[in-house]
């Protein structure tokens, strides 16, 4: 099978060396004028003959090269780029190498430096939406680290999971593992390969590396794979080339750890400290290198989330006589109740309580949990992260360069998965090998990760739990005696949690010499039914080609075509997937794309692109994507794109198989899912809620009329055709399928006078198949045998067993947004930034998958600042409000409230000794927020920064 893949990967590559013969390459670098420093992304345009009455040119890269093919001799080329003079060369015949060099353009308003225009023709002209955030602007963004710089951005969603990691995402679908967004750091992919989280920043480049970061948000499956459906991150470091000698910088910063602190300034009591450096050096232009580190130390977020989203009020954090089912978020071990009908002894009134109570005289039913733990007992909150990566490139002609990367990161922090999960000297390595050959590239890279001793919080507390008496006896015990009359809830509760009737042990109390050293063992063992520790040594092995022809170049102004292919081998020893012993997973795709545009005018311009995909559990899929872009008028443009793309199940959605002890995560795979026989035998889970819900209302309903019981048990058989229905059918869990998405995109972007930005994106996608999760309950007794006792055990977690499985939705499910941007610069050099979005998702209600959609229906970004509002001193404010909305994940379901975030920060710079000082705050107003339901709570953050950089 696989070598079947790879003949297809390699006739791809093959086809990307065919050019035709007769064009000519002219290849170069433009710098500047005063430095010699590359400057990218400029415009070559051919201006004589042919071209006078159409457009045609192509732009320089990152670095400023740029190569492209002519048919005949002289022709005029014009070179411009924002901020420099234009520039007309004459060529009589083809050339390598040229060096072409732009001179600075400014203009003196009132002894006011204005240089160049606010976005390049470029930008303003791109088919799809694209934003760039340079070295400048990340250096200068308001926030302790400039991977936080997105944050601001519109249409911009993040999910904080430490200190040292977030999650980004756009259009909708937001989570801490981010499936559908791709993240690259020079074209390698951050997805870790087993336990699937993005690696945010944990083993990328430090700041003082950094050269750009570019955002593509929405489906861009076409070029960058089937697994971008919600966009791209792709950042950039420096050349050795271009950027070369010795770079430090020390950071400080402070966290505000009461969040019912008044304060205005609250620097709190815990630090963080951080260490970088990068030195860089060419040898004779042939060869040259470059070394980074970094060194992060102190302490993290913590979540203490102490809301009780059980029964009852949520300020309650303990079990009391009026609420047995208390389920706190952050606190573990209490998460499925038992919904228990115990004889009433004492009648004081006819009131519901405790979800779906009910007092009657005969009976009363209610939820009943155990007693779990914080998470501030089950982990150290203390946080550390060391970076080291370095490079080797050489130039092998003046248009080829050849480049070997490393990446090494190893950290201890907290992220929030299917469970919250401890990293504990968790590392990560790249290695890469790159060629540029003029306008042809080839990268392959390895991703190599170890777990260390990296455990599950949720899955520690429970087996803590379990322990010491299981939840089959602990709930039999606690009905039994209550029901002997060993007393009232309270009573019968301290004899269930103790060692009675002796073969058990009593509850394991936190700080207890007892407790810590069952708490070591539970994390330093794999074993599935019992242990915590996440053992995880995935690979990945990555290959892709592209080049761009002079294929039809009187039609096409660009013509480019690629392919890539990728070897996942989990080795999770069974903790994550089902790679237990004697059964060993890997799993292989490929794919290859094309895309062209045509300038069908001077001012309107047509893309398509195309993209195959297979994976070897999947049959073929595609992606294909039209757009087109008018100039309206002057420096005013219209855009409008469809895509329809196909996503694979990723690694996790097939082959998923966690014991997270209170529940199982399960991939959709037939021979995955098919292992634990749910097809007939489980109930999806949120027919059992309904079914609770129903006898709820119904019975509060009657006891609102006087003089009125109820039997609980009668309206328990009255119902059972709501747990009928909820069944899992024969037709069910019998395969995951690819997910498709049909998006339409319209956008509008204006610049006014050269210093004001207006833009306008509308965009609606249509998704089918969508891949989430569908919950069930699995009772003792198949439902399809007795249906009364499955309902009953249904209800128990002594007596069933809970599993979310990756499966598809069996309706269509619809996104759309709008997404608003003002951006303005003053003859001043004062920079304000208004950005807005809208978003929200239509699901039909009927359908039983958990969609996680986990997006604030609206978001507004504002950021004022200026570079240089005295001599060598520049400030930055931003504000950004998030308003509520509902968060779904694996770990938990919950509301995050609406917040708001003020930052600031001021730079100083020392020119003659090449240094910049920075102060600056996140959160300032200390207001306690969380943007992922269930993960870590953002307190004030102060920080201040040395950095000596000659760039």
């Amino acid at each position: 099978m696989i070598s079947k893949y790879l003949l297809l990967v390699l006739t791809s590559f093959i086809f990307l060396f065919q050019a035709p013969a007769n064009a000519q390459t002219v290849s170069g670098k433009v710098v500047s004028q005063d430095d010699k420093k590359p400057i990218p992304y400029a415009t070559i345009k051919l201006t004589d003959g042919d071209f006078v009455q159409k457009v045609a040119g192509v732009s320089a890269d990152e670095y400023g090269v740029f190569t492209f093919g002519v048919l005949k001799f002289p022709v005029i080329i014009e070179i411009t780029s924002v901020g420099y003079e234009s520039k007309k060369l004459t060529l009589k015949e083809a050339k390598m190498n040229l060096v072409i060099e732009l001179k600075e353009a400014s203009i003196s308003l009132n002894e006011v430096v204005v240089s160049g225009e606010k976005i390049s023709q470029e930008e303003l002209r791109s088919p799809i939406q694209i934003e760039r955030l340079s070295m400048k602007e990340l250096k200068n963004t308001a926030s302790f680290n400039f991977f936080d710089a997105v944050t601001n951005l519109k249409g911009v969603d993040v999910a904080t999971q430490s200190i040292i990691i977030n999650t980004v995402n756009t259009r909708g679908f937001n989570s801490n593992t981010n499936l559908r967004f791709r993240q690259f750091t020079d074209g390698i992919d951050s997805q870790a390969p087993g336990l699937g989280f993005s690696l945010g920043n944990i083993v990328g480049p430090s700041g003082l590396d950094i050269e750009s970061l570019e955002l593509i948000p929405g489906p861009t499956t076409s070029k960058y794979g089937n697994g971008a459906f919600n966009g791209v991150l792709d950042m950039k470091t420096k050349n050795p080339f271009d950027y070369q000698g010795l770079s430090l910088e020390v950071k400080g910063a402070s966290l505000g750890t009461d969040p019912y602190d008044d304060k205005f300034i609250s620097l709190g009591t815990d630090f963080i400290t951080e260490g970088s450096f990068r030195y860089a050096k060419a040898i004779k232009k042939k060869v040259a290198f470059k070394v980074n580190g970094s060194i992060l130390t102190g302490v993290d977020y913590a979540a203490k989330n102490y809301k009780n989203i059980g029964p009852g009020a949520a300020f309650e954090k303990t079990h009391s006589t009026s609420n047995q089912g208390i389920n706190v978020v952050n606190h573990y071990g209490d998460d499925r109740a038992a919904q228990m009908v115990l004889p009433v002894k004492v009648i004081s009134g006819s009131s519901a309580m405790n979800g779906i109570t009910v007092v009657s005289p005969n009976d009363t039913a209610f939820a009943v949990t155990r007693e779990g733990y914080r998470e501030e007992d089950l982990v150290e909150y203390n946080s550390h992260s060391v970076k080291l990566n370095g490079a080797l490139h050489f130039k092998l002609t003046k248009n080829s360069e050849l480049s070997l990367s490393s990446f090494y990161g190893k950290a201890s922090t907290m992220i929030t998965g299917d469970d919250r999960i401890a990293l504990r000297d968790f590392s990560i390595q790249q290695h890469k090998v790159e060629l540029n050959v003029n306008s042809f590239n080839f990268r392959a890279y390895t991703t190599m990760q170890d777990a260390g001793d990296t455990y599950n919080v949720g899955r520690l507390a429970e087996s803590i739990i379990q322990t010491a008496k299981p939840d089959a006896e602990w709930f039999a015990q606690y009905q039994r005696l209550y029901e002997g009359g060993r007393g009232g809830f309270q009573a019968v509760r301290k004899i269930a949690d103790s060692a009675f009737p002796g073969q058990y042990l009593p509850r394991f109390k936190p700080g207890t010499q007892e407790f810590d050293s069952l708490k070591s063992d539970i994390i330093s063992s794999i074993n599935p039914r019992y242990g915590a520790k996440i053992y995880d040594k995935s690979k990945l092995y990555h290959v892709e080609a592209s080049t761009k022809l002079n294929a039809w170049e009187s039609f096409f102004d660009n013509f480019e075509v690629g392919a890539s292919a990728r070897l996942y081998d989990p080795e999770s020893a069974g903790t994550i997937f089902t790679d237990s012993i004697g059964n060993d997973v890997t799993n292989f795709e490929a794919g290859a794309f094309v895309e062209m545009s045509h300038r069908i005018d001077k001012k309107t311009e047509a893309t398509a692109s195309f993209r195959v995909d297979k994976n070897e559990n999947f049959n073929l899929i595609s992606s294909q994507r039209i757009s087109a872009v008018k100039e309206i008028r002057p420096n005013n443009f219209l855009r409008g794109s469809l895509q329809r793309g196909q996503r694979l199940p990723n690694i996790r959605e097939q082959f998923f198989n966690q014991n997270l002890g209170d529940l199982t995560i399960v991939g959709g795979l037939p021979e995955v899912v098919g292992q634990y026989d749910l097809r007939g035998n489980a109930i999806l889970q949120n027919a059992v809620e309904s079914y609770n819900q129903t006898i709820s209302d119904e019975v509060n309903d009657i006891l609102k009329q006087p003089n009125q019981t109820v039997n609980v048990e009668n309206l328990r058989l009255k119902h059972l055709g709501i747990i009928e229905n909820g069944i899992v059918g024969m037709n069910k869990f019998r395969g995951i399928k690819p997910e498709t998405i049909t998006s339409a995109e319209f956008g509008f972007k204006s610049l006014v006078e050269g210093k004001r930005l207006i833009e306008a994106i509308l965009y609606v996608n249509h998704y089918h198949n969508f891949i989430g999760v569908t919950r069930v309950i699995k009772p003792r007794t198949s439902p399809l045998t007795d249906l009364r006792m499955a309902a009953e055990q249904a209800n128990s977690p002594g007596s069933s067993d809970q599993y979310y499985i990756s499966d598809n939705s069996s309706k269509p499910i619809i996104t759309q947004g709008l997404e608003l941007l003002y951006d303005v610069t003053s003859n001043g050099g004062t920079n304000f930034i208004i950005n807005m979005t809208f978003a929200n998702i239509i699901q039909k209600s009927n359908d039983s998958l958990t969609p996680g959609f986990n997006t604030p229906p609206f978001k507004l970004n504002m950021t004022l600042g200026h570079d240089n509002m005295a001599p060598n001193f520049g400030a930055k404010i931003s504000w950004r409000f998030r308003s509520s909305y509902a968060w779904e994940s694996n770990f938990v379901d919950g509301e995050v409230p609406d917040y708001n975030t003020f930052d600031f920060q001021f730079t100083y710079k020392i020119p003659t000794i090449k240094t910049a000082i920075r102060f600056g705050g996140n959160n300032v107003l200390n207001q306690a927020q969380f943007n992922a339901f269930g993960g870590p709570e953002i307190t004030a953050f102060y920080y201040m920064s040395l950095t000596f950089d000659p760039f």
